[in-house]
């Protein structure tokens, strides 16, 4: 079974141990080696070949921390409800965009989602008021940020991503 890459915070975790100097590098090497091992996520809990959604855990505090820093590059999964549909953006390779509210954070944040239509399969039936999760990549502006890579990537060099609703996976 193919496995992904360690999340971006199980590699800092690591890197830190081994910058602060641990206890010895032998020490350093076997904590970073286990935390590779609880991190690393099969393809098929990644990627359902049914596409049917499993039970996502919102980490919307890391989009706030990272909107907060101007922090962009950043992998995120997140939960919020859509408050307003925009027109696809047809320029290049072609967008679904949404605007959505983050849940469960204060002060409320918008963020706007651009999930491409050329490589995963367009969100059915979106509208205002649908609750949604989803993982990508965020990308600091000063409106609020944009969370992209929703999409598997066919060339295999960047993390996939999805959008849920109502139970099932646009990837």
């Amino acid at each position: 079974m193919k496995l992904l890459k360690i999340s971006a915070i199980s590699l800092a975790m690591a890197l830190s141990i081994t910058a602060c100097g641990g206890s010895s590098s032998k020490s350093s090497a076997n904590d970073a080696q286990e935390t590779s091992k609880t991190e690393q996520v099969t393809t098929d809990k990644v990627q359902p070949k049914d596409n049917k959604a499993e039970k996502t855990v919102c980490e919307n505090k890391v989009i706030v921390d990272a909107y907060k820093q101007g922090k962009s590059d950043t992998q995120v999964k997140g939960c919020a409800v859509v408050i307003k549909v925009l027109p696809d953006d047809t320029k290049g390779h072609k967008h679904q965009k949404m605007i959505v509210k983050l849940t469960d954070v204060s002060p409320k944040r918008t963020v706007l989602i651009a999930h491409n239509i050329d490589l995963a399969p367009r969100v059915k039936d979106l509208k205002k008021g649908d609750k949604i999760s989803f993982y990508g990549e965020y990308e600091y502006n000063d409106r609020g940020g944009v969370v992209h890579w929703t999409h598997h990537d066919p060339a295999g060099r960047h993390q996939g991503g999805w959008i849920e609703k109502n139970g099932k996976r646009y990837q």
